[in-house]
């Protein structure tokens, strides 16, 4: 099997069309069903069957769909590799990460990596929650960026921070008043069953954020009163400093967003001991990361390090 060989067939497979996968390809319609035909003739059996105009892969071709998707794998991480040795700053860079963190890390640390990488082109994949086994299965994608509480066992992964879990309130909201200082927590502090007869904004218990609430209320045994749940952060952490409910978030996604709502608002510390999540960013196990990716990574690294330590201070940026 050909890595030529190997696209071609897991073209036809995606797409289920010879026709959108020789588009795909750029080479004709006719070229690629002869590849195809050729191929399956020299195997003695069909790789596809063909049923109302869509290829739908034998166990034959699920087999071979199996290893060519790793022989893909191999090329572009050869590719890369030769590139990084001939070129070392031109490439491309694709990054999975949800839209809030993009904000929040990628904006920031641009500026800086297209200045020494100016031909390097970044490619985000963004969306309001992501789940960090699309960096398993898709190839295509370099690094994923994401908070988690335990993390991965089918990836490698460096740590770029870790931050607190608060709770966003309304600063004009009884609890605010009511939060005490304590020991050992960064934010004035307020005890969840205090909270048991408000209304809450959640995060779904499959995101980060929204296992993490879910875990504090079985701590704490109280039965929250959801008024809403959303897969987006941003809104959840508005609608909290508006004062529509309560809401739980990354220190920093409270501090990124309290500007652009125009009701004063606080965030507060929760449960026995600091509730911590830690930013990863992730790579399948033993991918070579290109050096402007390893660069990259350790621009983010000190970025989120800098934020931290602008949290700890006593500056007003806290």
């Amino acid at each position: 099997m050909e890595l030529k060989e190997a696209k071609y067939i897991l073209a036809i497979a995606d797409h289920k069309s010879i026709s959108k996968a020789a588009d795909s390809l750029f080479i004709s319609q006719p070229s690629l069903s002869k590849y195809l035909k050729n191929l399956e003739l020299q195997l003695d059996a069909k790789l596809f069957d063909r049923t109302g105009g869509l290829y739908t892969p034998t166990y034959l071709g699920e087999r071979y769909l199996h290893y060519a998707r790793k022989i893909v794998a191999l090329g572009e991480e050869w590719e890369i590799e030769c590139d990084d040795i001939m070129h070392q700053n031109h490439g491309r860079l694709n990054i999975a990460i949800p839209i809030m963190l993009s904000n929040r890390i990628i904006r920031p640390t641009l500026p800086a990596f297209h200045q020494r990488y100016p031909h390097v082109t970044l490619n985000l994949l963004e969306e309001v929650s992501f789940v960090a086994e699309h960096s398993i299965k898709d190839h295509t994608i370099d690094l994923t960026f994401y908070n988690v509480h335990e993390f991965p066992k089918d990836l490698d992964y460096k740590i770029m921070t870790q931050e607190e879990i608060v709770l966003v309130i309304s600063a004009f909201h009884p609890l605010a008043k009511k939060a005490v200082k304590k020991k050992g927590f960064r934010y004035p502090w307020v005890d969840l069953q205090d909270c048991e007869k408000e209304s809450f904004i959640l995060l779904y218990p499959e995101q980060n954020t929204g296992g993490i609430a879910k875990r504090l209320f079985q701590e704490s045994h109280t039965e929250p009163h959801i008024l809403l749940h959303t897969r987006n952060s941003e809104m959840s952490i508005q609608l909290a400093m508006e004062g529509v409910g309560l809401a739980f978030a990354p220190e920093s996604y409270f501090h990124y967003l309290r500007s652009s709502v125009a009701s004063p608002s606080v965030c507060l510390s929760v449960g026995r001991e600091p509730v911590k999540t830690t930013l990863i960013a992730a790579y399948q196990k033993n991918r070579y990361l290109p050096r402007h990716a390893r660069d990259y990574l350790d621009m983010i690294e000190d970025y989120c390090q800098k934020e931290n330590s602008c949290f700890l201070s006593l500056n007003p940026c806290r």
